[in-house]
């Protein structure tokens, strides 16, 4: 019989020399996400100069429009993360994550359990995954530093981040959430499409089953042998990371306001009030013909509210996640601007159409998908990128028989959200919580990239066979 756990340790060890390697290629080149942005707008402006006949006073006009267009929808986006870190980092969701992180005794370990957690977060929401997976992996490392056991600390981190891999198949999915919505902008093109033709579908659960289950046994593999190899952190560099609610400004307080401040009634009973009024609302329609990203938003404040206890606790985590997600909210500009260029200029057609015009029945829904991942790079937002291109993909799937709208949407999500393992812009807010940079654990996404895109491609050409 062939010696199974050598054959395990071969692959184990192929699997940590290309991460190590992706790791070093990331350190090196590069850049901060800020500057990525700005880079990444010149390259956009360069692409759209040459490729769609425009000259660089309408591109500079179509970036000046685009950077102004997407501020209702980053007000949606901001509030999301808003809440969703509000959510994340309330005392009882904190206390389960940590009695999580100390069940592992080994790196291995360590690692799959915040695969576990990271995806399952991710599919629950994007923001929470963001900052709930960052506390954990922040939780683990410390819990591993009590018990003397070496993490590779930027893997553990990476892993964490790689829960926002299959959050536009899951209950927070952008694209499938608007299209849900009454009086969206297609809505009298395709109608209203419910989620249970788009996140529910069998064929959507069984490919983000899929995506799962690839990072759970990716991840793990990818962790170094050697203790010279392992980059450990500190516990009480760990520490210096956490931001404790402090009750700072209390001595000037009046007793009135502090009484508001600390009132269980006021902030319990807001968040009871929110989430009865949306009890009432499913009770009298269908989940999923009510369940909508604004809908999703006020349920993330409801049960914020309940889960603080009080507003001084929840002011404080919300003042901490301003300024973590500060950088994300200007930068949603900064790609609203890209997606300007994306838009107006014709570039993001192109890339669509380009999809579109080799694309056949079976063919179809793989396109859509390289497509999205595409133009994902340049516009990381899922629902601003269904907004750029989300016309074009339809039309093309109207005008290709046997084609099904609903299969569109999925493969369109499942573009969108690949490329996140290779562009650094969700990663700020992971890295600030978890003390790191970018450079650190990008690397390892990208090799999580490589392998999940086979999944999610080989998804997209079944869809069109099935």
């Amino acid at each position: 019989m062939p010696d199974v756990s050598n054959s395990g340790s071969t692959v184990s060890r192929a699997f940590t020399r290309l991460g190590d390697a992706a790791s070093a290629a990331v350190q090196r080149y590069l850049p901060d996400a800020f500057i990525f942005a700005l880079l990444l707008t010149l390259v956009t402006m360069v692409f759209a100069l040459a490729l769609t006949g425009k000259g660089p006073g309408e591109v500079v006009a179509h970036w000046s429009e685009g950077f102004w267009f997407v501020l209702q929808f980053s007000m949606q986006a901001s509030l999301a993360l808003l809440t969703g870190w509000a959510l994340a980092d309330s005392p009882p969701v904190k206390r389960v994550l940590n009695r999580i992180a100390r069940i592992p005794d080994t790196q291995h370990q360590a690692i799959f359990a915040t695969a576990v957690v990271g995806q399952a977060l991710g599919l629950f929401h994007w923001g929470v995954v963001l900052v709930g997976g960052a506390i954990f992996a922040r939780s683990v490392g410390i819990a591993m530093d009590r018990q003397g056991v070496p993490i590779h600390y930027p893997l553990l981190v990476a892993t964490a981040y790689a829960g926002l891999l299959p959050w536009h198949q899951g209950l927070s999915a952008a694209a499938p959430l608007l299209v849900a919505t009454e009086d969206h902008f297609l809505a009298e093109t395709i109608g209203t499409i419910p989620v249970s033709e788009t996140i529910f579908h069998p064929i959507n659960l069984a490919i983000a089953a899929g995506v799962v289950a690839t990072t759970l046994i990716i991840m793990p593999l990818m962790a170094p042998e050697s203790e010279e190899d392992i980059h450990t952190v500190p516990e009480e560099t760990l520490r210096k990371a956490e931001r404790p609610v402090t009750d700072g400004g209390r001595v000037d307080e009046s007793a009135p306001k502090a009484a508001l401040l600390d009132s269980r009634a006021l902030c319990v009973g807001t968040g009871l009030l929110i989430l009865g009024y949306y009890a009432v609302r499913f009770s009298n329609a269908a989940f999923m013909q009510v369940f909508n990203l604004n809908v999703f938003i006020a349920l993330l404040l409801g049960l914020g509210f309940l889960f603080h206890g009080t507003l001084r606790s929840y002011t404080s985590v919300l003042g901490d996640a301003v300024e973590g997600a500060s950088q994300i909210m200007i930068q949603f500009q900064f790609y609203g601007g890209i997606m300007g260029i994306m838009a107006w200029s014709g570039l993001a057609t192109l890339i669509a159409e380009t999809a579109a015009q080799y694309a056949t029945e079976t063919t179809w829904y793989f396109a859509a998908f390289v497509a999205a991942g595409v133009v994902n790079f340049f516009v990381p937002s899922g629902g601003g990128q269904w907004v750029v291109t989300g016309e074009v993909l339809v039309n093309a799937t109207q005008n290709i028989e046997g084609t099904e709208m609903n299969k569109l949407i999925i493969a369109f999500a499942m573009g969108d959200q690949w490329t996140n393992m290779i562009q650094p812009f969700w990663a700020i807010p992971v890295l600030g919580i978890a003390g790191l940079s970018i450079r650190d654990m990008m690397g390892y996404a990208a090799v999580l990239f490589v392998f999940s895109g086979i999944v999610l491609g080989s998804g997209a050409l079944l869809m069109g066979v099935l």
